[in-house]
C-alpha cells in the first residue's frame, strides 16, 4: 500500500475525531465494501449482516476518538466488525444462516442467458457459496476479503493483523478447499446418474 492514501485515510481519522463528519463518511465510504464482505464472510445473511454493520458503524461513530494510531483505521475498524458479529450472534442464539450469494458472486441478468445455462450457473454459484460458508474461519475470511474487489494483499494482512505469506497461503488453501468441495460434488451427482 503506497504512503499517500494511508496518509489521507490518517489525516480523515484526525478530522473524523475532531469532529468533522464528512472526514468520518468517507472513511465509511473508502472501507465500506470489504467490511460488508468480511462482516458477510462471517455472519452469512444479508439481513444479519445489515444489522451488524449499522452496529459497527454506531460503535465506529462513538469510539473514533479512543484510536490512538490514525494509520492503523482498517485494522481497528475489522476488530470492531469481527466485535459486532460475535455480540449478534449471542444475541440471536444461533448459527449463522446461508445469505444471499449476492455479494460473494455477484448477480446476473437471467433474461439474457439460456434457461437452462442459468440453472447450471444458479446451481455452480450456490455449490461455491456452500463451500464457502464451510470454510473454516480463517480461510473464509480471507477468501471473502480478497475477492471484496476493494483491497490488495497487504491491505487484507493488515486487517487480519497477520504477515501477507500467511495471509497468501490461507488464501491458496482456501480456493483449493472451495475447488475440491465442488467438483467433489460434481463427481457425486455423476456417480448417482
Amino acid at each position: 500500500m503506497s504512503a499517500e492514501p494511508r496518509q489521507n485515510e490518517s489525516t480523515l481519522v484526525c478530522a473524523a475525531q475532531n469532529g468533522d463528519k464528512k472526514a468520518l463518511q468517507l472513511l465509511f465510504e473508502r472501507n465500506w465494501g470489504w467490511v460488508k464482505a468480511l462482516v458477510w464472510g462471517l455472519v452469512g445473511d444479508r439481513h444479519d449482516v445489515d444489522d451488524v454493520l449499522q452496529e459497527t458503524c454506531v460503535r465506529v461513530i462513538s469510539k473514533i476518538d479512543t484510536l490512538r494510531e490514525p494509520e492503523r483505521f482498517r485494522a481497528w475498524l475489522a476488530v470492531i466488525a469481527r466485535r459486532q458479529v460475535l455480540q449478534y450472534s449471542r444475541k440471536r442464539c444461533r448459527r449463522p444462516q446461508p445469505g444471499d450469494l449476492e455479494l460473494a458472486v455477484g448477480q446476473h441478468d437471467e433474461q439474457v442467458d439460456e434457461p437452462l445455462t442459468c440453472m447450471e450457473r444458479d446451481e455452480l454459484c450456490q455449490q461455491v457459496h456452500d463451500a464457502v460458508r464451510c470454510l473454516p474461519e480463517k480461510y473464509r475470511e480471507v477468501f471473502v476479503l480478497a475477492h471484496s474487489g476493494d483491497l490488495k494483499y497487504g491491505q487484507i494482512a493488515e486487517i487480519l493483523d497477520i504477515p501477507v505469506t500467511t495471509m497468501q497461503i490461507r488464501l491458496v488453501r482456501a480456493r483449493r478447499m472451495i475447488y475440491e468441495t465442488v467438483t467433489n460434488r460434481d463427481k457425486e451427482k455423476a456417480h448417482k446418474r
